[in-house]
């Protein structure tokens, strides 16, 4: 991926070219070229809301209190955002 430059030249190592990418991800988060966080946000937010549904029966429920539930929550899904 280049962002802002014109060196429009192809990279090699040993093997060959290297492919260009408009967009890849790295340690979780997407990287663009368009430079903005625009698509890492979505996509953090899907993963959140992902995990938020698969304990939807814990927040249902009348057998976990208040501070398990949050522990939950806290593990689960603050920690995709």
């Amino acid at each position: 991926m280049r962002i802002k430059n014109e060196n429009e030249n192809d990279v090699s190592l040993m093997s060959g070219p290297i492919e260009e990418v408009f967009e890849f991800t790295y340690l979780g988060s997407v990287v663009s070229k368009a430079g903005g966080t625009e698509e890492n946000v979505k996509l953090k937010l899907s993963r959140a809301r992902v995990a938020f549904r698969i304990i939807d029966k814990v927040w249902t429920s009348n057998v976990y209190n208040r501070r398990t539930k949050l522990r939950l929550f806290n593990s689960n899904v603050k920690e995709l955002l």
